[in-house]
Formats: structure tokens, sequence, C-alpha cells
């Protein structure tokens, strides 16, 4: 059962998503050691989501339709912040030394996203309601540094592979058209997920 659940998770992974935006982001604005600090940030976070759903927390906060939307609506004004920011910073003409200055995050950023991403929620109190017979032990341990560890290399490898070109057209990193279209991504993503967060609480 925990391989078809390692697949699930994997599969999951290599879904785009609010964690793949954030991860792009980082890595398109500061370059691939701060993809590779998002990464770790959610890596941090599924380790909390992973706490959360063993010890029945999670179940808690969906079953009320409240807490769900604080939750959606807070990851999605987040995510917006963060893709208007990004939009602002590639309009400055002296963007690359303002990227510098600035206050980067990356960490946090990743960290705060994934925390507050309620798919991630609903995604691993499924994933342990399957497999909550086999966390015995160790086992209770084992599980969740797992899919924590797996989440951070997956998307460490992300930031590697969009940094690897020596053709700085292609090389994701200060691309300013990269850049605007991130920016518009992360925007998106953060509307759709505050536009229907609030579209099924009411």
């Amino acid at each position: 059962m925990f391989l078809w659940s390692a697949l699930a998770h994997l599969i999951a992974l290599t879904s785009p998503g609010p964690d793949t935006a954030i991860v792009l982001r980082q890595v398109s604005m500061h370059g691939r050691s701060e993809g590779i600090k998002a990464a770790i940030g959610i890596g941090f976070g599924i380790y909390v989501h992973c706490l959360l759903a063993i010890n029945g927390i999670s179940l808690i906060i969906l079953s009320n339709d409240f807490y769900k939307l604080i939750i959606s609506l807070i990851g999605g004004i987040y995510i917006l912040y963060l893709g208007m920011n990004m939009f602002m910073s590639n309009l400055q003409v002296t963007n690359e030394i303002n990227n510098n200055n600035q206050s980067r995050n990356s960490f946090l950023n990743g960290l705060i996203t994934n925390i507050f991403n309620i798919k991630a929620f609903l995604f691993f109190v499924s994933l342990f309601s399957i497999i909550i017979d086999n966390l015995n032990g160790i086992y209770f341990y084992i599980y969740p540094l797992y899919f924590a560890v797996m989440s951070s290399i997956w998307f460490i490898f992300l930031s590697f592979i969009v940094t690897t070109s020596k053709n700085q057209t292609f090389n994701i990193y200060s691309n300013k058209y990269i850049l605007s279209v991130m920016s518009i991504i992360l925007c998106g993503i953060g509307l759709l997920i505050i536009i229907r967060s609030i579209y099924e609480y009411f």
C-alpha cells in the first residue's frame, strides 16, 4: 500500500501547481540556490501536512467550511502578492540590483505557499487514511519524512533543470520574458484560488 501511496505522491508532485510556480519564481528572480531553498521550505510544509494528517487535525480543519475558506484565502492572497511583487520588480529598470538587495525569503515563501495550499491538506488526509494502519512504531516517523524529503528532492531537481542551459534565452534565471510569464501565472493561480474558495463557500 505504501508503494501505491508513494506513486500517487510522485504524480502529484510532477503536476503543476502553486509549489511548482513558487520554485520557478524564486529561480527566475534569484537563481538556482534560492529555488533550492524554496524546495526545502516546501518539504518542511509537507512534513507539517503529514503530521497534521496523522494526528487527525487536518480532518478537524477540513470539516469546517469556514476554516477551509480562511486557509484558501490566505494561500491565494499570498500567491497573488508574490506574483504582483514579481511583476513589479520585472518592470524596474534596475531589476538585477533590486533583486540582489531585496529580502528573498525563499525558504519562507516555499513553506507558507505549501502550508496554505488546501489541495495539499486534502491530498495528505486522503493519503494517510489509506496507509494509517501501517503507521506503527518507527513508520510513524519514517513516512512523513519520506514524503517531505522526496518533495524537496523533486523541486531541487526542478531548480537544476531550469537553470542548466548555457544559452541565456533558455536559462530561466533573469530572463525578463520568463519573469513576466511566471508573474502572470502566479497571479492567475492566486486569483483562481481566491475566486474558487469564495464560490465554494457561498
